[in-house]
């Protein structure tokens, strides 16, 4: 968590963003869409087969010579399948010649991506869970010191220098990473591999409700952009002041996905020993209410000051769509603990249903918004839209895990959000009249939001933690 927590937000958040300066929105506008439609279709790359096998090497440690070693062939298979469909849809889209170029090579990084995620698979299914925290920050410790050192040195940046700068990041990462699980594989004695036409259909058949999952969860995240640029008058510059904000998104969500990481085993161990999982769940939830509602009330006080903590150029422009992106991370730090939750209970059927109506929402809500925008304003409606798509969603997960454990204990959160809301409130607006919108009053403003939820009877900070400490070693043994 402290590697994550340091290194990947200091690179997109710094760097990322420092690029994106350099090229400016419109080509940074082009980019972003192609790499949020390869980022889309990336689990053609993967259909759940990482998630798989990280459960089934655990359960049977000499599978890592069997089935881990088999679904490489099946991997090996997919990929020109991923190639192929992410080629033909950018064709259909109307990209041709440079993006489509810029697209190829976006489809390589993640189908290295892909088998870099699925080396670490194989770590943390053998316990080997140092090793595979270093490979999950090398290549953006990498592109860290490479792309700042560009940066720093050049007057000018190219798109292209990014592109090769994650290629080689990735083989790096992939190669100390596949070093490191050969280690793990000696360890264990050789188990005779499977028939080789069994393995890819074995594979698919039972990895593909995940798969199918982070299909429509990416499309509702990812698709907007992609519609955006596309369809809005101005769609290229229109599609990079939307990343700006888009980006802040990502990297607060890397916080909440954290905390699903660590909630999973978690949950799965609770339930089966029909333990309460009501009090862990509604305490993380608090406090993420609290980070989220913090963001989002700065984020809708001092949109521009905010956006200049982190860029230099277009700041004005970008800063209408920020505090809806907020919300929407507000909503959706939410949707991890109870889709977290779901999941351990093994209801993906109902996971995968909301999935699909927060996918349908977005797409339809989206085209008929973006054949009424002008050439201002489109990325506006598409921000609320999102933070429109997850309240939906993200409502639904949770009224389905509240059903599933009722209690009165789950009013503990809305209290919570209720008496943080109106704290941050009263704070942004003391902030908004006496204080000037610089750079250094919104991080002092957002400190204040966030120390709010420290205040008593705002949350439970001893199940945090608790959860943080001495019950550590379940998340461990998970």
């Amino acid at each position: 968590m402290a590697l994550n927590l340091l290194i990947k937000p200091a690179y997109l958040l710094v760097v990322d963003a420092k690029i994106q300066d350099a090229v400016g929105p419109e080509a940074w506008g082009s980019y972003f869409p192609l790499l949020s439609l390869g980022i889309l279709l990336n689990i053609f790359l993967d259909v759940g087969l990482a998630n798989h096998m990280t459960r089934l090497v655990s359960k049977t440690p000499s599978e890592i010579n069997g089935r881990y070693q088999s679904g490489w062939r099946t991997k090996l298979g997919l990929f020109p399948l991923y190639i192929a469909t992410l080629m033909v849809i950018g064709w259909l889209l109307g990209y041709r010649g440079e993006s489509l170029e810029w697209l190829l090579w976006i489809g390589l990084n993640q189908a290295m991506l892909s088998a870099v995620l699925y080396v670490r698979a194989g770590l943390q299914a053998t316990a080997a869970h140092i090793a595979d925290a270093w490979v999950s920050v090398t290549d953006r410790a990498l592109l860290l010191l490479a792309m700042g050192t560009l940066l720093w040195r050049q007057d000018v940046f190219a798109i292209e220098w990014l592109l090769a700068g994650t290629t080689g990041a990735l083989t790096i990462a992939f190669a100390a990473g596949y070093w490191r699980l050969m280690k793990s594989q000696s360890q264990h004695s050789r188990a005779q591999l499977p028939n080789p036409k069994e393995p890819l259909w074995m594979n698919l058949r039972e990895s593909w409700p995940y798969a199918l999952l982070f299909l429509l969860m990416m499309t509702y995240h990812r698709v907007d952009a992609i519609m955006l640029e596309r369809m809005a008058p101005n769609g290229a510059f229109q599609a990079g002041w939307y990343a700006m904000g888009y980006r802040l998104f990502e990297a607060a969500n890397m916080i909440g996905f954290l905390f699903a990481t660590l909630l999973l085993p978690y949950f799965t161990r609770m339930l089966r020993e029909n333990q309460d999982v009501r009090p862990l769940a509604t305490a993380v939830s608090q406090l993420l209410a609290i980070g989220g509602g913090s963001v989002a009330w700065v984020a809708f006080t001092f949109p521009t000051a905010f956006l200049r903590i982190f860029y230099s150029e277009e700041t004005s422009a970008a800063s209408p769509a920020l505090p809806w992106l907020m919300l929407s991370f507000a909503i959706f730090a939410q949707g991890y603990v109870f889709s977290t939750l779901l999941t351990a209970r093994g209801d993906l059927k109902r996971l995968n249903q909301l999935a699909l109506l927060g996918a349908i929402l977005n797409i339809s809500l989206n085209a008929y918004w973006l054949t009424h925008a002008d050439a201002q304003n489109a990325g506006i409606g598409c921000a609320a839209i999102s933070a429109l798509t997850q309240l939906a969603v993200v409502g639904l997960q949770t009224a389905r895990a509240i059903t599933a454990h009722r209690g009165k204990i789950w009013w503990k959160i809305l209290r919570t959000a209720l008496i943080h809301s109106a704290f941050a409130g009263a704070i942004c607006a003391v902030f908004s009249r006496w204080a000037d919108a610089s750079e250094g009053m919104t991080l002092a403003c957002l400190a204040c939001c966030l120390a709010s939820g420290l205040l008593p009877g705002v949350t439970n900070y001893q199940t945090i933690s608790d959860l943080l400490s001495d019950k550590m070693n379940t998340f461990a043994d998970s």
